[in-house]
C-alpha cells in the first residue's frame, strides 16, 4: 500500500485524462509508496472555476494560464521553478511556442506544461473533396458560401468563451491584442473589437443554428459524428479526432487569420500541472510533476494515451505527427506565434462573461453596440478589481 497519497484535478476528455493512469503507473515503478488518485471536472469548470478553492481540496492541479494573476494573488500555488530543473527562461524553447512562457507570471513559473495546444483549423477531408484549403479569412467566407449552396456548413464553437477567443484571436491577428500588461490598465480596442465580431458574425451565420451552443468538444464530436460540417476555421483543437479510431479522422491545418501572416495571433491554450501549497508531501507531488515533463512522459506516455504533448520534440516526432494525422506539423505554426492571453486578477471573469456576451451578439439578442458596451463595461470591472 502506497505511504503517500495524492489528490489530483483533471478535466473530462481522453486527451486529458487518457495519460493520467498510465503516467502514475509508470511513476509507480520507481516511486511505489506514491500514489495518485484522480477526479475529473468538466471542461466547463476547467475554463471557468478559480483556484483558491480547488487548491484547498487538491494536491495536483490541471489549468489554464490565465489564472496565474489570480492564483498568484491568493498564494494558492507553490513557484515550481524554485523547486524543480528545467522551467528557466533557458528552457522556454524546449516547450512548443509559449507553453512554458505562458505559466511564468510574477517572476515565477505556476504550472508545469503537460498539454500544448491553440486554435487553428480542423476539417474533414472526405466532405472538403477538391475545394481549397482557406489559407485566409475572406477565403472561409467563400468556402462557405459554396458549401451552403450544397447543403454543408462551416463550424465554429459559439459557447463561451469559445467565440469570445475568436474575437480575440481575429484582434491579434490584425495588430490589436487585448493588453497583457498586469502593470498597465486592461484595455481592449473598441473599433478593432466591432470588426473582430463582424467577421466572426459572418462564419457563425454559415454554420448550423446549434453551433452557437457548442464548446470546442461539441464542435469535434459533431464534425466526426455528422457529414454536414465540413471546416472549422478557429477552434482550441484535439489532436485525437485525428487518430484512427474515429469514425471519421479530423485533418488540421492553420489558423486563417484575416491579415498577413495569417497563420498568427491564435490565443494559446494547454494546460499546465501546479501544485497546491495545501499539499501535505510537497516533494511527493515535485517528484511526479518533473516525471511528467521528462521526454519519456511526453514524447512516449501521453502520445500513446490520447494525450497532447507540450514537449517541442514529441510535436517533432514524425510517428507520432502519423499517429494524429499530421495534427502537429499541420498546427505548428499557428502554436509558435500565438498570443499569451491576458493573466491579470479578475481576468479569468471577464473571459466567462465576455464570451457570454459574443455568444448573445452572435445569436442576434444583442446589437452591435450594446455588445461592444458590454464588453466595453466588464473591462472596466478588470480595472476597477470587480
Amino acid at each position: 500500500m502506497a505511504r503517500v497519497v495524492l489528490k489530483g484535478l483533471s478535466w473530462g476528455h481522453r486527451r486529458a485524462t487518457g495519460p493520467l493512469q498510465p503516467l502514475v503507473d509508470r511513476f509507480r515503478e520507481r516511486h511505489p509508496d506514491i500514489d495518485i488518485q484522480w477526479t475529473v471536472r468538466p471542461l466547463s469548470d476547467f475554463e471557468h472555476q478559480g483556484l483558491a478553492g480547488v487548491a484547498e481540496l487538491f494536491d495536483l492541479i490541471i489549468y489554464d494560464h490565465p489564472f496565474s494573476g489570480d492564483l498568484v494573488a491568493s498564494g494558492a500555488f507553490v513557484p515550481l521553478d524554485q523547486h524543480l530543473p528545467g522551467l528557466t527562461v533557458d528552457d522556454d524553447a524546449r516547450f512548443v511556442g509559449a507553453s512554458l512562457t505562458s505559466y511564468r507570471y510574477g517572476g515565477s513559473v505556476w504550472g508545469a506544461p503537460i498539454d500544448g495546444a491553440t486554435q487553428h483549423a480542423l476539417y474533414r477531408t472526405d466532405l472538403m473533396r477538391d475545394r481549397p484549403l482557406p489559407q485566409a479569412w475572406d477565403e472561409v467566407l467563400t468556402l462557405g458560401r459554396a458549401l451552403r449552396k450544397d447543403g454543408l456548413y462551416l463550424g465554429l464553437a459559439g459557447e463561451t468563451p469559445h467565440a469570445g477567443l475568436v474575437v480575440a484571436a481575429l484582434m491579434a491577428n490584425a495588430g490589436t491584442p487585448w493588453s497583457t500588461d498586469p502593470a498597465q490598465p486592461f484595455r481592449i480596442d473598441r473599433a478593432a473589437l466591432g470588426v473582430a465580431l463582424e467577421r466572426t458574425a459572418a462564419v457563425m451565420a454559415l454554420c448550423p443554428p446549434e453551433a452557437i451552443n457548442w464548446n470546442s468538444i461539441d464542435l469535434h464530436d459533431q464534425m466526426v459524428a455528422r457529414d454536414d460540417i465540413v471546416y472549422a476555421p478557429c477552434v482550441y483543437g484535439y489532436a485525437t479526432y485525428g487518430e484512427a479510431d474515429m469514425r471519421q479522422r479530423l485533418s488540421f491545418g492553420p489558423f486563417p487569420g484575416a491579415v498577413t501572416p495569417y497563420h498568427a495571433g491564435t490565443a494559446i491554450g494547454g494546460t499546465a500541472m501546479g501544485l497546491s501549497r495545501h499539499c501535505a508531501d510537497k516533494d511527493a507531488a515535485l517528484a511526479f510533476i518533473e516525471f511528467v515533463l521528462s521526454d519519456e512522459a511526453q514524447c512516449q506516455i501521453i502520445p500513446a494515451h490520447h494525450g497532447q504533448p507540450a514537449l517541442a520534440a514529441a510535436w517533432d516526432d514524425a510517428a507520432t505527427d502519423a499517429r494524429f494525422n499530421q495534427f502537429f506539423s499541420t498546427t505548428r505554426s499557428s502554436i509558435e506565434t500565438a498570443w499569451i492571453r491576458p493573466r491579470l486578477p479578475g481576468y479569468p471573469v471577464f473571459q466567462k462573461e465576455m464570451g457570454v456576451v459574443v455568444r448573445r451578439f452572435l445569436a442576434g439578442e444583442m446589437d452591435m453596440g450594446a455588445a461592444l458596451d458590454g464588453i466595453e463595461k466588464l473591462t472596466a470591472g478588470v480595472n476597477r478589481g470587480v
